[in-house]
């Protein structure tokens, strides 16, 4: 009843700790899902099988990690019936079908208003926000106690906390990140590696306001970091993006300091160049309360033209999760919340409120349920057209239980139903849902190092 809460207080505190990457312990994880829904895009349909397979080693100075994502995609024919599946490698995950397939998209109304904003449609199934990797590899080098030389494509180098995202997006327990804002956003490693984030306009998808977290200060890139432990336990790193070039040098940096019962945890991404982004979160607890903070400041710059470009891209975000365990009972609750506010004082500020409760119920069986609730970002400029006075924020409902049945110390099947009602700024009305199972096969070869967070 106990290794809920355990692994919540442990992941609070070992935030000092250096990260395993991706995968926090050596040895294989394979994922084969499958499952079918309705998406807010098109009829019901069968999605197929998506099977993600890891490996880490361990050999003596070294490690080495990898994963590919393969599938048995389903093809439906004009009448919307199955057809035939496609065998390939692929970055598609149970969110992306959960959304509507690649190339499906929805007119909003009123085209003509919108295009005076320069988009007529957007993405139904909810891209950036829902793309993963088809692949990453990592190599590493322990040269000394506490020192880590690495290059790879999903370092995944991280300090303090930040909103949560359950889980990757091939994993059971992955849900909407930031209570579902639409974002063109993506960190999968084969995309363009550039630090600086642009706001979706409101108007450009159904709603708007997302906001990352630039506290991944290593993630497609080469780098070294040091962990001190002891009395007093730190953690500093730095790391060389791809795609930098000694004409335009930029680097990206991350450190935190843990005490007994608090952590600090500060990173920048993009030294040396205009429009980085700034990070800062804490963590701190007393008893069964838990508390992360966090904040960001995106695309800084200090141009003060609001007819510039750069004025439109900076952002901001602060939020905060609170972890209450229920010991005797087995259960955690996590609620959590951020405000995303932009410098363009024409966009409205955005928030997004959720929480996820867990209940170990024995050592075979665990409820997981998330759910949250967003409202979305408006642009105060449509009040000034006669054809757009009745647009909105638009905003979010999602509710996601999952039920989990560990078979052995290796297997577990996962179970899940994904419900999620999304009001556009047009205040068109769209319900989506989604649901399936994961087998999931778990094999730890050794101890692994010290890891911290995700």
């Amino acid at each position: 009843m106990k290794k809920l809460l355990i692994a919540s207080v442990a992941a609070l505190f070992v935030a000092g700790a250096a990260s395993a990457q991706v995968m926090k312990n050596p040895g294989v994880e394979n994922t084969l899902y499958s499952g079918f829904g309705s998406p807010l895009v098109g009829d019901p349909m069968y999605y197929g099988f998506l099977d993600t397979l890891q490996a880490r080693i361990d050999i003596g100075q070294f490690t080495v990690e990898g994963m590919l994502n393969w599938g048995a995609m389903a093809n439906v024919d004009d009448d919307g019936d199955l057809d035939n599946f496609t065998f390939a490698h692929t970055s598609n995950n149970p969110l992306y079908y959960h959304y509507g397939r690649g190339g499906d998209t929805i007119t909003l109304t009123k085209a003509d208003a919108i295009s005076k904003f320069g988009a007529k449609h957007f993405n139904g199934y909810n891209q950036g926000q829902t793309t993963t990797d088809d692949y990453y590899v990592n190599f590493l080098w322990h040269p000394l106690t506490g020192l880590d030389v690495g290059m790879g494509t999903k370092l995944n180098w991280q300090v303090g906390p930040a909103p949560r995202f359950g889980a990757w997006l091939w994993e059971a327990d992955a849900h909407v990140r930031q209570g579902g804002f639409s974002t063109a956003y993506d960190d999968r490693h084969g995309t363009v590696d550039t630090y600086k984030f642009t706001p979706d306009a409101p108007g450009s998808a159904d709603v708007v306001g997302f906001v990352p977290y630039a506290n991944k200060y290593a993630k497609k890139a080469i780098g070294v970091r040091y962990l001190h432990e002891g009395d007093f336990t730190f953690q500093i790193g730095g790391a060389i993006p791809s795609g930098t070039n000694t004409d335009s040098f930029r680097s990206n940096f991350g450190a935190q300091f843990q005490f007994e019962k608090f952590a600090l945890a500060v990173a920048y991404e993009g030294l040396f160049q205009k429009d980085g982004n700034f990070y800062a979160g804490a963590e701190f607890g007393v008893r069964q309360f838990f508390f992360d903070v966090y904040f960001a400041w995106d695309s800084i710059d200090t141009d003060d033209d609001k007819n510039s470009s750069n004025y439109e891209d900076m952002s901001f975000s602060a939020g905060a999760t609170m972890t209450i365990n229920f010991e005797k009972a087995g259960i955690s609750l996590i609620p959590e919340s951020s405000f995303n506010w932009f410098e363009n004082t024409d966009y409205t500020p955005a928030w997004y409120a959720g929480c996820t409760f867990l209940w170990n119920i024995n050592d075979k069986f665990a409820l997981d349920v998330y759910s949250s609730f967003a409202i979305g970002s408006k642009d105060k400029r449509w009040d000034d057209y006669g054809e757009t006075d009745d647009w909105g924020t638009g905003n979010i409902f999602t509710v996601r239980p999952d039920f989990k049945i560990s078979l052995t110390e290796h297997h577990s099947i996962n179970a899940y139903l994904n419900t999620e009602h999304r009001e556009s700024f047009d205040g068109k009305s769209r319900w989506c849902w989604s649901t399936g199972a994961y087998w999931t096969y778990k094999l730890n070869t050794a101890a692994s190092r010290k890891s911290g967070r995700r």
